[in-house]
């Protein structure tokens, strides 16, 4: 399932973020496993909090149907938690 197609305004968030070599954008949640999902549960893992504040300040993530749900971790964070393989979430970029 190509998810940014699905929901253009995960493509939007993706081509903000690539403005920021060190970040990922991760997708997790309902929207992998539902085809009407409540929210759209995005990862950010960074080096840098400026980056993710940029990015959050760049769209209109809150007022997208369904509503965008970010939570951003540094890579240290990720590993720690092993939030990625809990969640099974599947990578938007880099692709």
């Amino acid at each position: 399932m190509d998810l940014r197609r699905r929901w253009p305004i995960l493509d939007v968030l993706c081509e903000c973020a690539t403005k920021f070599p060190d970040v990922e954008v991760w997708a997790f949640g309902s929207m992998l496993r539902s085809e009407r999902p409540r929210d759209l549960d995005i990862l950010i893992i960074y080096n840098r909090q400026e980056d993710v504040a940029a990015i959050r300040r760049m769209g209109l993530w809150e007022l997208s149907l369904p509503p965008v749900e970010i939570i951003a971790m540094t890579r240290d964070e990720e590993s720690h938690y092993g939030f990625i393989g809990v969640t099974y979430a599947k990578r938007l970029m880099p692709a």
